[in-house]
């Protein structure tokens, strides 16, 4: 980190929740906010770019951004990962990666953006977290829990 000008105060990190659509990512930024956003979307499915901030103990703020996985929508992931720093990128355990998984992770690495993963529906019936994790190192993420860093 470098030093910031004298009285210069600090902004807030932004992070872009990425992933394919019905992926749980709206759900996810839900629970953090404590709304139910997720339930009023057309179909369920994410519309628009979303911004959020919460407040942490500590007296600092995150922004969340909130992007859409539909397909039609793809420079909009695109325009998330490039002002992030750090991208989530959203899998769902049951569907496992979906053409929109590939296409955010590209944008992850190409902003050259901080990510981590978050595996959800780890509960439906189907659901294989373990593939989805062998999925993501083939296309090329390096995971923690495989020797990426």
């Amino acid at each position: 980190c470098k030093a910031l000008p004298l009285g210069e105060k600090p902004r807030r990190a932004v992070i872009a929740v990425m992933g394919h659509v019905d992926h749980g990512k709206t759900t996810l930024l839900d629970t953090l906010r404590k709304t139910n956003v997720a339930a009023g979307e057309a179909g369920g499915i994410t519309q628009h770019i979303g911004a959020f901030v919460v407040k942490l103990s500590g007296g600092g703020e995150l922004t969340f951004l909130d992007t859409p996985g539909h397909a039609a929508f793809s420079a909009m992931r695109q325009r998330g990962a490039s002002v992030t720093d750090v991208a989530v990128l959203v899998v769902s355990a049951d569907d496992g990666v979906m053409p929109q998984t590939r296409e955010a992770a590209a944008h992850i690495q190409a902003a050259n953006c901080k990510f981590v993963v978050a595996i959800t529906k780890c509960d439906r019936e189907g659901a294989d977290p373990a593939r989805v994790r062998r999925d993501l190192i083939n296309m090329g993420l390096e995971l923690e829990e495989a020797g990426g860093s």
